[in-house]
């Protein structure tokens, strides 16, 4: 598949076939990694994917720090959170005050 490199990131959440070839690649990996005679168990896949659920929940806060320092605003971040603006600011506000300083490129 030819794509356009310089095409923008969707402005939306997006489920797609993209989506669900990557969840369902890093679940199977996941899953060989911690349990390698487990493939096929819907045990381990609930793990796998429970565990990088909370994984991505975890490093949320620190994207939406980057994406503020960045300059993106606060309604651009609460769509791709499909949330309102107000319900943003008041989740992510407190953990972006103290957030990290973009790397100067050398």
């Amino acid at each position: 598949m030819t794509t356009d490199p310089w095409r923008p990131y969707p402005t939306r959440p997006r489920t797609d076939g993209d989506s669900a070839s990557v969840l369902d690649e890093a679940v199977e990996t996941l899953t060989t990694l911690r349990s390698p005679l487990s493939s096929g168990d819907a045990g381990a896949e609930l793990h796998a994917l429970v565990s990088l659920i909370a994984h991505a929940k975890g490093r949320l806060a620190f994207v939406v720090a980057d994406a503020r320092d960045q300059e993106h605003t606060w309604g651009e971040i609460a769509r791709q959170l499909g949330c309102s603006r107000l319900s943003a600011v008041v989740r992510y506000a407190p953990q972006s005050k103290n957030r990290r300083r973009p790397l100067d490129p050398d």
